[in-house]
């Protein structure tokens, strides 16, 4: 699939592409970074899935934080926001908005997962 359809597929799925096909220089160096973010969501899950239950919001910080920034450098900016509510929630050691709120970031994670899958798959 050319370039123009890729590109796209993912704005039709509510993904902000082109500033980061532009960043990273081209939809290849896109394409194989993205595979290695899609790869790692299962254990950077698992880490901040851990880091919530023991409580250990420094952690926990870092580790959404990550998620924020690797998200919206694909171009993911409703999982780069929730993410980064996160984050502030955590370094303000809100437990509350954390637990209020984890459904939501793991549903978006989930989308970001399918949306990748189906990319991946043209």
């Amino acid at each position: 699939m050319d370039t123009n359809n890729k590109i796209a597929f993912l704005e039709s799925m509510g993904v902000d592409a082109k500033p980061s096909i532009e960043n990273m220089m081209d939809i290849e160096t896109y394409d194989e970074i993205m595979d290695d973010f899609y790869k790692e969501l299962p254990n950077d899950l698992s880490k901040i899935d851990g880091f919530k239950n023991a409580f250990d919001m420094p952690n926990y910080a870092i580790a959404v934080h990550a998620l924020k920034s690797n998200a919206r450098s694909f171009g993911f900016m409703k999982l780069g926001d929730i993410a980064y509510a996160h984050e502030m929630a955590s370094k303000a050691g809100d437990v509350n908005y954390i637990n209020e709120h984890y459904n939501e970031l793991l549903e978006e994670v989930k989308n970001v997962q399918d949306i990748i899958a189906k990319y991946k798959a043209l």
